[in-house]
């Protein structure tokens, strides 16, 4: 009778392990969520003057944009 009370409190001990376990697993998952979430938004509200883009040749361009809404790009470094 003492093996079945070792493997009641063996898997009682493992129930509580793994119930621990998925409870951190999603208190970090909600952490990493909430955070994404809030560098999203802080991105989707950044206004920049320029941006670079790599072509796929590696050739970095500066685009801009003037005062009638043209898109204007030269080579950085020109």
């Amino acid at each position: 009778m003492k093996i079945w009370d070792w493997v009641n409190s063996l898997t009682l001990g493992l129930k509580k392990l793994t119930d621990q376990s998925q409870q951190s697993y999603q208190q970090v998952y909600a952490y990493i969520d909430g955070h994404d979430k809030k560098i999203i938004d802080q991105l989707s509200k950044a206004i920049h003057d320029s941006i670079k883009l790599k072509s796929p040749n590696g050739t970095v361009y500066e685009i801009t944009v003037d005062d009638d809404g043209k898109l204007n790009s030269k080579k950085v470094g020109e």
